[in-house]
């Protein structure tokens, strides 16, 4: 149980949400610190995402607790998605680790609001492009970085790729890419075979998102790659 989640098929649900076998991964303590903190934050905006992950943390405690770690596989997830959904129905309240107020009064779910011990208010944000800032979260050993983008209404994205998946959660205003939007805690899972990737912010208040990649993103215009090495994206 030590191999992260990988596979972005399973990442994203439909509906901006993610999926369940990313859940299972986090109550099992099998994600980054980067994903950790994203999912945490994702599903403090819904209640239906809390209550599985409470659900998870307590199946996957009492099935450890009998299963000899040499035996784990999928099949080990499988029992442990069994075992949650007999369970639908009759949850109670979420979990109070994981919840969408902050006992610090901030603009930002409990988890991401402990992570920067602060709100998006305390921010340090460092010029990206043209209606665009950025703010590095933290970087992997393998180059995964969490970080958060501001961008004003109005401003598209320059076009670009991905090396490894990228996980866009907007905290604050909306964007659209492709024909789909993207509100308040809705998570758009971008893969490395999208090559054309150019999300455009709504006109409006600024957007917030919390973002993952794996990988640096592989910029198209001959200006935005000039720019990559000091923005370090």
């Amino acid at each position: 149980m030590n191999q992260e989640v990988q596979t972005i098929e399973q990442a994203e649900a439909p509906g901006g949400r993610i999926a369940d076998d990313w859940l299972i991964a986090y109550a099992a303590g099998n994600l980054s610190e980067a994903k950790s903190t994203l999912v945490a934050t994702h599903a403090s905006y819904h209640p239906e995402l809390l209550n599985k992950v409470r659900d998870a943390e307590s199946v996957a405690g009492a099935l450890l607790g009998s299963t000899d770690k040499a035996d784990l596989s999928d099949g080990f997830f499988d029992r442990l998605m069994e075992s949650i959904d007999a369970q639908d129905g009759e949850a109670g309240e979420a979990i109070d680790l994981i919840k969408p107020v902050s006992a610090k009064n901030s603009n930002v779910p409990q988890p991401l609001a402990d992570y920067l011990n602060g709100d998006l208010e305390d921010v340090k944000w460092r010029f990206m492009g043209p209606g665009m800032k950025q703010a590095k979260l933290w970087t992997g050993e393998n180059g995964e970085k969490l970080w958060l983008l501001k961008a004003k209404g109005g401003t598209e994205i320059p076009e670009h790729g991905h090396n490894g998946s990228e996980m866009t959660l907007v905290l604050q205003g909306s964007y659209h890419v492709n024909g789909q939007k993207f509100g308040v805690g809705d998570l758009e899972i971008a893969s490395d075979e999208i090559e054309d990737h150019r999300p455009m912010i709504d006109e409006g208040e600024d957007c917030i998102c919390l973002v993952v990649t794996e990988a640096p993103i592989k910029l198209k215009s001959l200006m935005a790659r000039a720019v990559q090495p000091f923005i370090g994206l």
